[in-house]
């Protein structure tokens, strides 16, 4: 059994399982359809709150596939009258958390280290992922550095991480 910090079911897409998600992203996601569809949304958080309640409180399934939580949102827009938000409403995961701090136990060597994460940056591109978040930056640069605090070869490592995180990000 999977236990999660609330009620919410997992999302899914590809292998990829999301726990992590919130009211804001649900937020931005019809805000972006609602500019693409040139309509003002002025109660886009209740729509999000609703959106989030159904999940926690309706939704039977103990994960769900990003595309059918999609196409039930697409549903209720259009049961509420925004249909034209509802077409322009596109299929998009939450931003997807990379510990940068855990890779670095596993991968301690800078080379083997950002050949991985630029292995694993281009799988969650394949199956839709677009959106991320690096923690443990400075935990990695201390790792990969081979040292126990800062200091100006660490700051020069961390650097070098926050260089090729805006490269492959891009």
């Amino acid at each position: 059994m999977i236990a999660t910090r609330n009620f919410r079911p997992l999302l899914q897409t590809g292998y990829c399982v999301v726990s992590d998600y919130d009211e804001s992203w649900i937020e931005s996601v019809l805000q972006e359809a609602a500019d693409a569809a040139g309509v003002r949304l002025p109660f886009r958080a209740e729509i999000a709150r609703a959106v989030l309640l159904y999940l926690e409180q309706n939704c039977p399934l103990p994960s769900v596939p990003l595309d059918f939580l999609f196409s039930r949102m697409r549903r209720m827009l259009d049961d509420v009258g925004l249909s034209r938000v509802a077409l322009h409403l596109r299929t998009q995961t939450p931003p997807v958390n990379i510990d940068l701090g855990s890779l670095a136990h596993e991968r301690p060597l800078p080379l083997f280290f950002y050949t991985e994460l630029q292995h694993r940056m281009e799988a969650l591109r394949r199956i839709g992922v677009r959106d991320y978040r690096f923690t443990g930056k400075r935990e990695s640069s201390l790792l990969l550095g081979n040292r126990r605090r800062s200091c100006p070869a660490q700051q020069r490592e961390l650097a070098e991480l926050d260089g090729f995180l805006s490269r492959v990000e891009h």
